[in-house]
């Protein structure tokens, strides 16, 4: 069993919203382009860090063809990306690297196997509706709002990576938030994050610690707070690109952009650091920005007509 199609890249996301999505007709050959020498992986849903099922790369003319009888009755997601961002990440900016596209989960043995085409809308997110330190500082105010024993909590945007710490009652925590582009078939997850450099310490002797608090508790709290953050940073980086393909799409009728967001798929296929200059003699700020990545369609059962 094999899936064949080609990978376009939308160049005209007004014309092909009015042609591919609102009359369900064939984009217009002037509004899409085909993506040579990409990647399209076929991983497990649960797995989708594992290594992959099948891989095919795209020929000049954007077209793939991929092996699923290998997998025919697990349920899995294919990603679009380029050839070089799932080669070995030679350095840590390799590490904000993503994908194009994700599709919805699907059994291979329900696939009868026809043509399908993806295609994917590049939307920059600019230092302006990136999310910036100012809005970190507002995020950690609201934060400490919310924990009666917080005292103090401060962070700062860095490319490696955002460093906290925050203390109250006589412990102070720090931690370094690391986010990248989520790569799995969850598609309601757009960042992936990871809580490096965890460092606890507690007023006391470590006995009498004990017997009043539980250390495992604290850093649990801490933990689930950072994974909240990565949460509110995504967050704010879709609003601002659904916000930002809305106005390429050119349509008055907010129901009609809403029904076309609903059917895509928004993944980031990276996230970058852009520096703020700072006034006087502090170090220069960093906005996270990204490029986000809208995928047509979001599921891959229905087959297109071949060409």
């Amino acid at each position: 069993m094999r899936i064949q199609g080609t990978l376009y890249e939308i160049t005209n996301v007004t014309s092909f919203g009015q042609h591919y999505v609102t009359s369900r007709s064939q984009p217009r050959a002037d509004s899409i382009s085909p993506v040579p020498n990409s990647r399209i992986i076929l991983h497990r849903w649960d797995q989708a860090h594992s290594p992959s099922l099948a891989q095919s790369n795209t020929d000049d003319t954007g077209k793939f063809e991929l092996d699923v009888s290998i997998s025919s009755d697990a349920s899995v997601f294919l990603s679009a990306s380029s050839h070089d961002d799932v080669s070995e990440l030679r350095d840590e900016r390799d590490q904000h690297l993503g994908c194009w596209y994700r599709s919805s989960p699907f059994v291979p043995a329900a696939v009868d196997g026809g043509w399908r085409d993806i295609y994917i809308a590049r939307v920059a997110i600019p230092g302006e509706d990136g999310f910036s330190q100012a809005q970190l500082g507002t995020a950690l105010d609201e934060s400490k709002k919310e924990v009666a024993d917080l005292e103090w909590i401060k962070g700062r945007i860095n490319p490696d990576g955002i460093t906290l710490s925050c203390g109250g009652k006589g412990a102070k925590a720090s931690a370094r938030l690391v986010l990248k582009p989520d790569r799995s078939g969850n598609l309601s997850k757009t960042l992936y994050h990871s809580v490096e450099d965890f460092h606890l310490e507690l007023p006391g002797p470590s006995w009498l610690v004990g017997l009043l608090v539980s250390q495992d508790k604290i850093e649990t709290s801490i933990r689930a707070g950072l994974a909240d953050l990565s949460d509110e940073i995504s967050r704010r980086l879709c609003l601002s690109a659904i916000s930002r393909f809305s106005d390429q799409l050119q349509l008055s009728d907010p129901a009609a952009v809403d029904k076309i967001v609903s059917e895509t798929t928004l993944s980031f296929s990276r996230l970058q650091y852009e520096t703020t200059p700072a006034n006087g003699p502090s170090k220069a700020l960093f906005t996270i920005i990204s490029e986000a990545c809208f995928g047509f369609p979001r599921t891959l059962e229905a087959a297109n007509p071949q060409p």
